[in-house]
C-alpha cells in the first residue's frame, strides 16, 4: 500500500471512531423477546436523560412506564387472563400485556412489587440479574388479589422477570434501572392535591368501565389518588359482569402506609368481576 493510501486509511478509521464516540453506550437486551430496551446513555455524571410518563394511555400503547425520582415504590399489576398468549383460537386476553407496565422505567433504589390481579391463579415471579440468567429475586407464590413481597433495585441495569403462564406460556416483562434525573408530575387535575413532592407510590390496576365511576369514588375514599385513566376495548370482547371495555387506573399515593394501600386494593381486586 503507497503512503496516500494509508493516509486515507487513517482517516476513515479515525472518521468511525469518532461516530462511534458521539453515539455514546447504548443498552440493548436480547431474547426471544425484547422485553426491554431503555436509553440509558448520560452526559458523563451518571444521569439519565429520560422524562417520566405515568400515563395509563401511554401505558396501554407502549408497554412502558417511566418513574421519576421521586418515586420510592411501583406496583405492577398481573392483569386478568395475562397468563395466556397471543394468537389462541379463542382470544382470552383483555390486552396485549402479561404484566402492566411490561417494561418498567425506574430511578435505582426504587422498591417493586408485583399485584395478582390475575382471578383464580396464582403467579410466582424470578427476575434475572443483568447477566439474564442468575436468578436475583424470586416472590415465591403470589395467590390472586393480593401483592408479592418487595424488592428493591439498588443497581442501575436492565433486570428481565418472568412467570409460567398456561402450559408452553412464558410471561416476561422487565425493569430497567438508572439515575432518572426528573421527578413524576401530577398527570391530570383529579390529581392537583399532591404536589410532585408528595407522590411516593405509584400503581396500576384494571377495571371494567361500566361501573368506574363507583371504583374511582372507592379509591379516593380510601386516601388514594386516582392520576390518571384510560378505556380500551378488550381483546376477548367482554365476558358476563365486565362489558366489553376496561379501564386502566394509575393510582398514586404520598406518605401513606404502603400495607393499608394494599390492603384495600386486595379487597377491592377481590370483588371486581373477573374470573
Amino acid at each position: 500500500m503507497n503512503n496516500k493510501n494509508q493516509v486515507s486509511s487513517i482517516h476513515l478509521l479515525l472518521a468511525i471512531a469518532g461516530m462511534l464516540a458521539l453515539l455514546g453506550p447504548i443498552s440493548y437486551v436480547s431474547s426471544q423477546d425484547v422485553f426491554a430496551q431503555a436509553d440509558l446513555s448520560n452526559n458523563g455524571t451518571g444521569n439519565v436523560d429520560l422524562q417520566p410518563n405515568i400515563s395509563a394511555e401511554n401505558t396501554f400503547n407502549t408497554k412502558t412506564m417511566t418513574l421519576g425520582n421521586n418515586i420510592q415504590t411501583l406496583v405492577i399489576l398481573i392483569p386478568n387472563e395475562g397468563h395466556h398468549a397471543a394468537g389462541e383460537d379463542n382470544e382470552a386476553r383483555f390486552l396485549d400485556q402479561h404484566f402492566v407496565p411490561e417494561n418498567a422505567v425506574v430511578n435505582t433504589g426504587t422498591t417493586v412489587l408485583w399485584f395478582n390481579g390475575d382471578a383464580g391463579h396464582e403467579r410466582t415471579i424470578d427476575v434475572k440479574g443483568t447477566d439474564g440468567s442468575t436468578s436475583l429475586f424470586n416472590t415465591g407464590e403470589i395467590v390472586d388479589s393480593q401483592a408479592s413481597n418487595p424488592f428493591t433495585f439498588s443497581n442501575p441495569g436492565v433486570f428481565n422477570y418472568e412467570a409460567e403462564g398456561d402450559p408452553g406460556v412464558t410471561m416476561t416483562g422487565a425493569v430497567t434501572a438508572g439515575n432518572i434525573q426528573s421527578p413524576v408530575t401530577p398527570t391530570s387535575s383529579s390529581a392537583s392535591n399532591s404536589s410532585s413532592g408528595s407522590i411516593d407510590t405509584v400503581g396500576i390496576l384494571m377495571v371494567p368501565t361500566q361501573d368506574i365511576d363507583n371504583y374511582i369514588n372507592q379509591i379516593s375514599s380510601a386516601g388514594i389518588t386516582v392520576d390518571n385513566t384510560y378505556d380500551f376495548t378488550d381483546l376477548r370482547g367482554g365476558q358476563q359482569g365486565t362489558g366489553d371495555i376496561q379501564t386502566l387506573i394509575v393510582w398514586t399515593t404520598g406518605s401513606k402506609d404502603l400495607s393499608e394501600t394494599l390492603s384495600f386494593l386486595s379487597g377491592l381486586s377481590s370483588e371486581l368481576p373477573y374470573s
